[in-house]
């Protein structure tokens, strides 16, 4: 029974690492030869600093904040997350799960993380 057990472990761990190679693949496509030097990697993120990070969407939670709704928008580089929160709003069209996006704004860190309020945004076509 225990060798099972461990057997499905370390299953789920090559499979996670799998994973995490596909997504940082899929993050290196995103930042063409072209484009890389005007992006920042969430990984290379500095507090205090304007930057712009390009990702792909992982969740969105609307939260109040001061009793303002927020939306929370979690953006994967690949090599790290940024939660990128919008005071006074319940949705943005097309923001959602899967989709590719370019976040330019300033950037704080606390005990949770990496966070941008308001920041400005563009989307990518949907080529998934």
């Amino acid at each position: 029974m225990h060798v099972a057990l461990a057997g499905l472990v370390r299953l789920g761990l090559l499979m996670n690492k799998r994973e995490i190679s596909r997504t940082e693949r899929y993050a290196d496509s995103l930042h063409t030869a072209a484009n890389r030097h005007m992006h920042t990697r969430v990984a290379d993120l500095q507090p205090r600093r304007r930057a712009t990070v390009i990702g792909t969407i992982n969740s969105l939670v609307i939260r109040p904040r001061s009793g303002v709704p927020a939306l929370e928008v979690e953006i994967q580089d690949g090599s790290g997350k940024l939660t990128c929160i919008w005071l006074g709003q319940r949705s943005i069209a097309a923001v959602t799960p899967g989709r590719d996006i370019e976040v330019t704004g300033m950037i704080m860190q606390n005990e949770e993380g990496w966070l941008s309020y308001n920041p400005v945004y563009r989307l990518f076509p949907n080529t998934k």
